[in-house]
């Protein structure tokens, strides 16, 4: 109604020409009417960026709510504990001093899990302790089908972040979709170089294994991607399966 108003007034201006007068008046509804579109124009494009903006932050909202969501379901998966459980239980049938080290691995896994557990982000150091007691149960469980080494090129990226329960899943997954036999070993090397920490196993791929939705693989990349706006690596070249990442300086992210 504003406008209508205006322009019908500016209308009833040019209606009554008069020479000089009339350039004169025609020049100020000019420039009145190219301040109202200039006005528009800004105000729709304000209009619009809030939009995106708004859509950006919910996006950014729910992607951040679906990984943690991810984030909490990974976290000692109840199939984990089923196995872990009936490990023990087959080795205190056989080997009570087996059985009882892989109960001192089984606890120290626990603890440093559940110390994790509302932790979006940790340090190397404290991945790799969770890591090594991993690993070490598994290799009790499967003795010299699985081999494992951990290369560290420097002590002081130990104090640098990754997300949580970044690489015990990879970890899991490998032994998961791959066969493991003393004639051909599963063997994985966590290995941390310059910046980035990898995580690598050969590829000896089960004939019937288990489905696998790639959850772990995929919310890793996600929240890595909302701490770093960084990709990460994951090659697999037939023999080989790879997943590398760049190391975090701080607790929040890197940008």
């Amino acid at each position: 109604m504003f406008f209508w108003y205006v322009f019908a007034s500016l209308a009833g201006i040019l209606q009554r020409p008069n020479d000089t007068e009339w350039f004169i008046k025609y020049a100020v509804v000019a420039a009145i009417i190219n301040t109202i579109i200039l006005f528009l124009h800004d105000f729709i494009i304000l209009r619009r960026l809030k939009i995106q903006t708004d859509l950006e932050n919910s996006r950014l909202q729910t992607r951040n709510a679906e990984a943690e969501n991810l984030l909490l379901k990974q976290q000692i998966q109840p199939h984990f504990l089923f196995n872990a459980l009936n490990t023990l239980k087959v080795l205190y049938e056989n080997d009570q001093k087996m059985g009882a080290q892989y109960l001192i691995q089984l606890a120290d896994f626990l603890r440093v899990a559940v110390s994790h557990n509302h932790k979006f982000s940790a340090t190397l150091e404290q991945e790799l302790i969770m890591c090594k007691n991993y690993l070490n149960m598994q290799k009790i469980r499967f003795g010299e089908s699985l081999e494992w080494d951990l290369l560290i090129e420097n002590a002081e990226k130990l104090k640098g972040y990754i997300p949580s329960f970044s690489l015990q899943p990879l970890l899991e997954n490998a032994i998961k979709h791959n066969g493991l036999t003393r004639q051909q070993p599963l063997k994985i090397t966590i290995r941390q170089y310059d910046d980035f920490i990898e995580v690598s196993n050969n590829i000896n791929q089960k004939e019937y294994g288990d489905i696998s939705i790639k959850s772990g693989l995929s919310n890793l990349a996600e929240r890595y991607y909302l701490l770093t706006g960084e990709e990460i690596s994951v090659k697999n070249d037939g023999k080989s399966f790879c997943v590398s990442f760049k190391i975090m300086d701080n607790e929040g992210s890197n940008y």
